[in-house]
């Protein structure tokens, strides 16, 4: 691993920091400081943000989705989206896809899930569809040909949206090689709700070298387009039901869509077409070891800096 990687910030290292994890090191756990600083809430937004993932992977893989591609899917923390699926889905089949050599090399040493199940572990730049979609960890694994999850949490935002390489076509990419039936999640930091200090947490990153473009709700929703948003919306992830109190402070977007119209009975409630509400019966209906909140955790190590 190069020594240099350690002494620069990682975004992906910082998520971890911010989730309560331990594969973080001092100039992560600094840079995290300086931004929650800036905006106090910052750490249980984080959290809440994934739970908002952690509940979608659920709802979508217990509607009959058996297939996962998690893009930035970032440092090892338990539960993670690939615990979800394989565990309603022993035979799931997930790639997990990072920029960051570290990432990489934590995530195949960890992130580890046998037989039925198949989880790749694949050290790409997600900018570069052509170079993942042709990877042999994406060939091996995911069958395009049936339903897949394609999950964009927290990452979009670290990436520039310019007239030359629009945010929305890249996302677009991967949406069009998507069967029907398939499911995009995304979840995006904005100032939306927050105002100044989303912007002031998000420029003491960027100043990192980490870099957060929070966008607006207009800006955030054409990366669902042609898909069929699943109500509430795009929204904020407190909007969601869930069994724990949630503070009222966000610093983010988050939204569900499908590829096609779909209704599929789950339990004894139905998880929703495009124009029906998400109520969360299905997800209340799970006994508790099925709860995503409730999975098992690995023993990650300590990164001490």
């Amino acid at each position: 691993m190069p020594t240099d990687s350690l002494a620069r910030s990682s975004s992906a290292r910082i998520h971890n920091y911010l989730l309560g994890g331990r594969d973080n090191y001092a100039v992560d756990r600094a840079v995290a400081q300086r931004a929650a600083g800036k905006m106090p809430f910052l750490p249980s937004a984080v959290r809440q943000e994934r739970m908002y993932v952690l509940l979608m992977v659920q709802a979508l893989a217990i509607a009959g989705i058996r297939q996962l591609v998690d893009f930035g899917c970032g440092m090892p923390h338990s539960p993670d989206p690939v615990d979800v699926i394989t565990r309603v889905h022993p035979n799931a089949r997930a790639v997990c896809i990072d920029g960051d050599a570290l990432v990489h090399a934590f995530t195949s040493a960890l992130l580890r899930v046998g037989a039925p199940a198949a989880v790749a572990h694949l050290h790409a730049d997600i900018r570069e569809p052509e170079s993942v979609l042709a990877s042999r960890e994406i060939l091996k694994t995911i069958n395009w040909r049936e339903p897949v999850i394609l999950l964009f949490g927290s990452v979009l935002h670290h990436i520039d949206d310019t007239p030359a390489r629009p945010l929305s076509m890249l996302v677009d990419q991967y949406k069009k090689v998507a069967a029907p039936g398939s499911a995009l999640v995304i979840t995006h930091a904005t100032a939306d709700f927050a105002g100044k200090p989303a912007r002031k947490a998000a420029k003491a990153m960027t100043a990192a070298g980490c870099p957060v473009y929070p966008r607006t709700k207009e800006q955030i929703a054409p990366l669902f387009n042609d898909w069929h948003l699943v109500s509430p919306g795009l929204t904020e992830p407190q909007v969601m039901p869930l069994e724990n109190p949630v503070r009222p402070q966000t610093a983010s977007y988050a939204g569900m869509a499908r590829k096609g119209k779909l209704r599929t009975v789950v339990g004894d409630g139905v998880f929703p077409g495009p124009d029906q509400p998400f109520t969360g019966t299905a997800l209340g209906t799970l006994a508790p070891c099925q709860r995503p909140w409730q999975h098992r955790k690995h023993q990650p190590s300590n990164g001490n800096g």
